[in-house]
């Protein structure tokens, strides 16, 4: 029933169904023309013109069948033999031998014909299918007698099949019409009956419209409906402004702030609902999101649209219209522009159809407008007082830059009304032009108005302006090789909104807490700015982390520059591997040439590994190394990993020998374990004289040569030696873990 309600300035369900189902009348102004006129919403009277309202009524039927629709009888819609979604019929497998419809209206009406259109699929008297009936009659609810009481003077029930059958009567008052349809017998023995079907009832007379007044005088008549399409996945750019029609007719943009839409509520093709406050108005605005999974298909239809204007006022009409697609989703925001009217087509009171291009498409947009007569009654409806600014405020509600406020004032009489403004809490002064609100924060502004009859009407604009950035700071704790970065902006207006950040590496997002960075040998910047509520962005802002320091080389004063293996020495110490030994003096030695112990070796591998976590067993793996030894942890991790086995001793226990130096076979294996044990291709012959196919640890000392981390000696011979079973020099184990560390040995 809602669909079928109406306000005069919403009338577009009469389009395409002849004359209008309410006429508003209208005051005159006093002299002259004057803007949009104000309009007294009242249902039709006798002296009215007679209009089908039929629409403006609830259809209701004593059976239909599951495939028609009742709603069909007074959409407008005259087809005969159409398809079964386009008729009220009554078909079923018991066919009594009749059927009512009836019509049900929430104010009176007066009426005065009727134009009825029968549905069916055929003409023989079957006692089957559905059939023009074979008599029917029209009956009016007397409410005094609580009883369905005869048309009188009625003309007759015609019984035609494919076009309208017209009956007039005298004029009666009701709330509810009914007709009964006696159905077709069959001429078979024993008689069934056919269905009766009706695809369009018509009933012409006065009155039926319900009067709906704003409770708040200052309200709209009608916020615009919102339709706006997204795809799924994709936030809805929903408009900055919607159309409000006013009570006086007239038609204008106010700015809307829209409640939030979530990544959730778009994760799904289907529709949504986002409610949003109007500036200025307590009536909500509502917007109905279409989520699209792929293609919409074709536009196919444009919904009409109503105004209404005096007699000699041109018509405001709209700038957008509402597309429906293929797919059921709908879009507001096509823009269209209408036909000009001739001064004569609005010269008297009626109505007229305009056309309209809309973009994007071949259809034709309609509106119908409403040319009003004057009322000259008493005057009793106070001014409309709009105050407008410019620009709009943004989709929060804020205004980021001066605001230009304009007082608007119109009455159905009075022509020139100035009326009078006020800013902040200051006194009301007469209106001679826009004012400008340039301070930052929120200020009211009301404006007021008197017609000559003593109507007055007062409004007030509450209007935020923030047009100042947010400022952020940085604040940045050194932690070692890494900085803690912590951002803070502030906003003194509409408050700060989110604050965005980006660094080398990462992405523009939005920062939720103080995040680490590590340093690194090149200078890192990281921007970052603020966007305060009112949508005002902040220039990006650099932060330039520095360059992680050249860490010193410590050195040693028993290898000086240029030494053997003094670059690979010093990367050992730069790296932490090795911090050799502190003199008394506080210098160090390396001691170079000392062979290197086990021990020190399990440390440097532990190191060079980046000392990763361990947890070292409360037992120890090897019976010679007690957990209080030196570097018990680094021996354990190096039996952990599977690098060394050790000695396996008769009693099943295993011996490290920590102390003693490693031999150059061991050495090799050690770092093949490291490695992970990778797969060596063993050459046809060895490349070392003193090292054959059955020496222990071959396979490794060959990986050793093949990734270039040793090469041997070379005799005066030309023969080229390994010495597996020397003892490995500090220095030569320095060389060894730098061609190790930086080689690729996958």
């Amino acid at each position: 029933m809602s669909a079928r309600r109406t306000l005069a300035l919403t009338a577009a369900l009469t389009v395409g169904l002849g004359a209008a189902a309410v006429v508003p009348t209208v005051a005159a102004p006093d002299g002259g023309r004057g803007a949009a006129p104000a309009v007294a919403v009242e249902a039709a009277r006798d002296a009215e013109e007679a209009a089908n309202v039929a629409p403006l009524a609830q259809p209701t039927a004593s059976f239909t069948s599951p495939w028609h629709v009742i709603d069909t009888v007074n959409d407008g819609e005259i087809q005969p033999t159409g398809p079964f979604d386009a008729a009220w019929a009554t078909w079923d497998g018991s066919r009594p031998a009749s059927q009512w419809l009836e019509y049900t209206w929430e104010v009176p009406v007066t009426l005065e014909r009727s134009e009825m259109s029968f549905w069916s699929d055929g003409t023989e008297a079957n006692g089957d299918n559905v059939r023009v009936p074979s008599s029917w009659t029209i009956q009016a609810w007397d409410e005094a007698a609580g009883a369905w009481a005869d048309l009188t003077g009625a003309s007759g029930f015609g019984l035609e099949r494919t076009t309208p059958n017209v009956t007039t009567f005298e004029p009666v008052t009701t709330t509810k019409v009914r007709a009964t349809l006696q159905a077709l017998p069959g001429t078979a023995t024993p008689v069934t009956y056919s269905a009766v079907g009706v695809t369009e009832w018509a009933l012409w007379g006065t009155g039926g419209a319900v009067v709906v007044e704003p409770e708040d005088p200052d309200a709209p008549l009608e916020v615009e409906a919102v339709h706006v399409p997204t795809a799924v996945g994709v936030l809805p750019q929903l408009p900055d402004v919607v159309g409000v029609t006013w009570v006086d007719g007239g038609l204008e943009d106010r700015a809307v702030a829209w409640e939030s839409v979530a990544l959730a509520d778009v994760e799904a093709a289907g529709s949504f609902t986002v409610t949003g406050d109007v500036e200025g108005v307590a009536t909500d605005a509502e917007a109905t999101v279409w989520v699209r999974d792929g293609e919409p298909g074709a536009l196919t239809s444009l919904d009409p649209v109503s105004v209404v204007t005096l007699v000699g006022v041109a018509p405001a009409l709209p700038s957008r219209v509402t597309a429906e697609y293929a797919d059921g989703s709908r879009d507001s925001r096509i823009g269209v522009t209408w036909e000009t009217p001739d001064a004569a087509d609005y010269a008297a009171e009626g109505e007229l159809v305009l056309e309209g291009d809309a973009e994007g498409t071949d259809l034709v947009a309609e509106a119908l407008v409403w040319v009003l007569a004057a009322d000259d009654g008493e005057d009793t409806i106070a001014p409309t007082v709009t105050l407008t600014t410019a620009p709009n405020p943004g989709p929060a509600g804020w205004y980021q830059e001066d605001v230009t406020v304009t007082l608007v004032v119109t009455d159905n009489r009075d022509d020139d009304l100035a009326g009078e403004i006020r800013v902040g809490d200051g006194a009301y002064a007469a209106y001679d032009g826009p004012v400008t609100i340039d301070a930052d924060g929120v200020t009211t502004v009301s404006a007021r108005a008197a017609d000559a009859a003593g109507n007055t009407r007062e409004t007030t604009r509450e209007l935020r302006v923030d047009a100042t950035a947010p400022v952020t700071t940085a604040s940045v704790v050194t932690l070692g090789a890494s900085v803690e970065v912590t951002l803070t902006a502030q906003d003194a207006t509409s408050g700060v909104d989110r604050i965005q950040w980006e660094g080398p590496g990462t992405f523009w997002g939005t920062y939720q807490e103080p995040f680490t960075r590590a340093l690194t040998e090149e200078v890192q910047v990281i921007e970052f700015a603020a966007t305060d509520a009112a949508g005002n962005a902040e220039d990006r802002v650099r932060l330039e982390l520095p360059a992680l320091a050249e860490p010193e080389v410590p050195g040693f004063v028993d290898v000086p520059e240029g030494s053997l293996f003094f670059e690979e020495i010093a990367w050992l110490a730069t790296a932490g591997i090795s911090t050799g030994w502190e003199l008394p003096d506080g210098s160090r030695e390396f001691r170079p040439v000392t062979p290197i112990a086990r021990d020190a070796m399990a440390a440097f591998l532990y190191r060079e590994a980046g000392s990763p976590a361990f947890e070292a067993p409360k037992v120890s793996p090897f019976s010679d190394v007690d957990v209080s030894n030196q570097f018990y942890e680094e021996i354990a991790w190096l039996a952990e990993e599977g690098i060394s086995t050790g000695w396996v001793q008769a009693d099943g226990t295993a011996q490290f020998r920590p102390y003693e130096p490693i031999a150059r076979d061991a050495m090799a294996a050690f770092l093949h374990r490291a490695a992970g044990s990778p797969a060596v291709a063993l050459p046809a012959a060895s490349p070392f004289d003193d090292v054959t196919p059955a020496t222990q640890f071959y396979a490794e000392i060959t990986w050793m040569h093949a990734g270039g981390i040793s090469t041997g000696w070379e005799g005066n011979d030309g023969s080229r030696i390994y010495q597996p079973l020397s003892p490995v020099n500090r220095d030569a184990m320095a060389a060894f873990l730098y061609r190790f560390h930086h080689h690729d040995l996958g």
